[in-house]
């Protein structure tokens, strides 16, 4: 599944400039800072930018001085984000939707530029221009019309309230698409506790719902459910079941419990290794039956055995056909089990501190593999295909 089809952007943190091509599945290594997190919070950004507006998002995310890339000899004032995405209805391979974000900094302002270009119809584009407080629509009728808006809002956030023949519907539709975006980053210590409510068909950012989606997907996917737990007794030697208990109060809330094939009674998940937590929760994201366009996971091996990563590598593929994934490693054991394709190699430029990403064309790595033994993981850690520390 391919929601967005390329990343381009200029002077957010250290991406002073990349332009990056995703796949289904794509899978970001690199040495430490080298401009792994800084993709993923671009992603984040666009998504609080359509949930919250543009300066609330600004503030979200550090503040303006924070965003913006500092290296190099020459002070940068602007920021750019363009995405190329196949989401409208309209849209297809040869012909995809751009959006671009340019906000540029004028003494304390931040004055923005937005544009959006997708097909209304089949036939000739539309196209919106946000400049200021002026709205250009410029149609397949050759006609080209005006509206206001607020100078400091963001037309993501804004421009679905405009007609219906004016492409608030695919506004619309690329606004939910960022909106939905999920950075998944479990938090084990929340993912432990017990869910207030008893059933959830969404699952948090932070796995903080856990029990209660795993509830939900127990009563409501039970197919789907018993795949989970296979593959939790595939990561977790020993482990045979997962049941759920009631808990009592205000509210009527579920704990989850873990039976060993070893051990007499249950074991709250409380009381679990920080592994079998997190591999449960980031299970439970693979096996999401309706999960967002795009989920991004940093450190996505972390607390896994290197044996799990077959499995987990599997599961990967299986849900990129339902949510285009996002993913950061510095596992070379995971990377082995990956095709070139797959591998976006992140680097930094010793002398402006600009990340490199793609550090090395796919086409390239695929080339490298093909002539050598070794596999991508080797090929990574040795440094044949570059994305380590000098």
């Amino acid at each position: 599944m391919i929601a967005l089809h390329a990343l381009r952007v200029e002077n957010f943190r250290s991406l002073a400039k990349v332009d990056v091509p995703l796949r289904a599945l794509n899978v970001l290594v690199g040495a430490n800072a080298s401009g792994k997190s800084n993709l993923l919070e671009v992603i984040g950004f666009l998504g609080d930018v359509a949930r919250q507006d543009l300066l609330p998002a600004i503030d979200s995310h550090g503040g303006w001085d924070s965003l913006l890339f500092r290296g190099g000899s020459t002070k940068r004032a602007s920021i750019r984000i363009e995405v190329e995405a196949q989401v409208t209805r309209h849209s297809s391979e040869r012909a995809h939707d751009h959006y671009v974000l340019l906000i540029t900094s004028r003494g304390r302002a931040r004055v923005r530029r937005e544009e959006f270009k997708f097909k209304r119809t089949p036939g000739r584009g539309r196209r919106i221009t946000v400049d200021g407080a002026r709205v250009e629509i410029d149609d397949e009728r050759a006609s080209k019309r005006n509206r206001a808006l607020a100078k400091q809002s963001a037309g993501l956030a804004t421009l679905q309230k405009l007609g219906p023949d004016e492409g608030a519907l695919q506004v619309g539709e690329l606004a939910d698409l960022f909106e939905s975006f999920r950075v998944f980053d479990p938090d084990v210590q929340a993912a432990r506790l017990p869910s207030p409510t008893p059933s959830s068909a969404s699952l948090a950012a932070d796995a903080s719902n856990l029990a209660a989606f795993l509830r939900w997907l127990h009563d409501e996917h039970d197919e789907t459910f018993e795949l989970l737990v296979d593959d939790l007794r595939a990561v977790v030697p020993g482990l045979s079941n997962i049941h759920f208990e009631a808990i009592g109060g205000s509210a009527e809330g579920v704990r989850l419990t873990i039976e060993e094939s070893t051990l007499r009674g249950r074991t709250e998940l409380a009381h679990a290794s920080f592994g079998t937590v997190r591999a449960l929760a980031l299970l439970a994201m693979l096996h999401d039956p309706n999960p967002p366009r795009l989920s991004c996971v940093e450190e996505v091996d972390h607390g896994l055995h290197p044996y799990a990563l077959d499995r987990i590598v599997e599961r990967l593929r299986s849900a990129s056909e339902r949510t285009q994934l996002l993913l950061a490693t510095h596992s070379p054991t995971l990377v082995n089990r990956l095709a070139p394709e797959e591998l976006i190699i992140c680097e930094r430029d010793p002398d402006t501190g600009a990340s490199l990403i793609p550090a090395i064309d796919p086409s390239e790595v695929r080339s490298i593999a093909a002539e050598d033994e070794l596999g991508l993981g080797e090929l990574w850690f040795t440094g044949t295909l570059g994305g380590v520390p000098p």
